[in-house]
C-alpha cells in the first residue's frame, strides 16, 4: 500500500468519525438542541461539486479552525487569572499576524488542542460548575457567545464532513487524484475533533451554562460567528 493511499484511508476514517458524531448528536435530541440548534439543516452525505473543490474545502476548514480555537479560548478566558488571560491574548495576537493559510490553520489547531484540554479539565474537576454562577455578566455573556460560535463551527464541521467524504470517494484509487486530495487529509483531524467534541464535553458546558442562567443563542446553518472579546 502506498503512503498516499494510507493517508487517504486515514482521512476516510476521520470523516467516518465526523458522521458518527453527527448520528450521535441526532440521537441526543434535547442535548443537540441545547448545543445551539447545531443540527438545523444538516443532512446526509452530499456531493463535491465544482464550487466546493479541494481548495474550497481547505479554505473552509481553515476558517473553522479559527472559529473553534477562539471559542474554547473564550470559554476558558472567563475563568482565567489576569496572567492566564494575558497569555491567551498574546497567543491569539501571534496567530492573527500569520498570513499563510496552512500555517495559520496549523496554529489554530494547536491552540484548539491546548484550550479544549483546559476546558475539559475545568469541567471534569468541578471547578467550572463551582464558579459558573458567580461570574459577572460580561463573562457570562462571553461564554454564551463562545458556545454559539462553537455550535456554528460544529454545523460547519458536519457540512465539511459531507463534502470531504465526497471528495475522497470521487478520488477513488487514481494516483493523480489521490495526490490532488492530500490537502483534504491535512485539514481533516481538527474537523473530526470539533464534530466529536460537540457531542462530548461541550454539551456538559452548555448544561452548566443554562443552569447558571446564561443565554446560549441558537445557531442555524449559514449563521455567522459573533466577535469574541477575549
Amino acid at each position: 500500500m502506498t503512503r498516499t493511499l494510507r493517508h487517504v484511508l486515514a482521512a476516510s476514517a476521520c470523516l467516518f468519525a465526523v458522521n458518527s458524531a453527527h448520528a450521535q448528536l441526532s440521537a441526543l435530541g434535547g442535548l443537540a438542541s441545547s448545543i445551539g440548534g447545531m443540527l438545523a439543516g444538516a443532512t446526509g452525505i452530499g456531493t463535491a461539486d465544482a464550487g466546493y473543490d479541494v481548495d474550497g474545502f481547505v479554505r473552509k476548514s481553515a476558517e473553522l479552525s479559527e472559529v473553534a480555537g477562539r471559542a474554547v479560548t473564550a470559554i476558558n478566558a472567563a475563568f482565567a487569572t489576569d496572567e492566564q488571560l494575558a497569555a491567551k491574548r498574546t497567543a491569539l495576537a501571534a496567530i492573527a499576524v500569520v498570513a499563510e493559510p496552512k500555517e495559520r490553520q496549523a496554529r489554530y489547531a494547536a491552540l484548539y488542542a491546548a484550550e479544549s484540554a483546559e476546558t475539559k479539565r475545568l469541567l471534569d474537576s468541578g471547578e467550572m460548575e463551582r464558579r459558573m454562577a458567580q461570574l459577572d455578566s460580561d463573562k457570562k455573556k462571553l461564554i454564551g457567545q463562545a458556545l454559539l460560535n462553537f455550535a456554528i463551527g460544529s454545523l460547519q464541521a458536519v457540512e465539511l464532513g459531507k463534502h470531504g467524504q465526497a471528495l475522497v470517494q470521487q478520488a477513488g484509487i487514481s494516483p493523480v487524484e489521490l495526490v490532488r486530495i492530500l490537502p483534504v487529509k491535512d485539514a481533516i483531524p481538527l474537523l473530526g475533533k470539533v464534530a466529536v467534541d460537540a457531542s462530548g464535553f461541550v454539551g456538559g458546558v452548555v448544561k452548566l451554562a443554562r443552569a447558571a442562567h446564561i443565554t446560549v443563542p441558537d445557531a442555524r446553518t449559514g449563521s455567522a460567528p459573533v466577535s469574541l472579546n477575549v
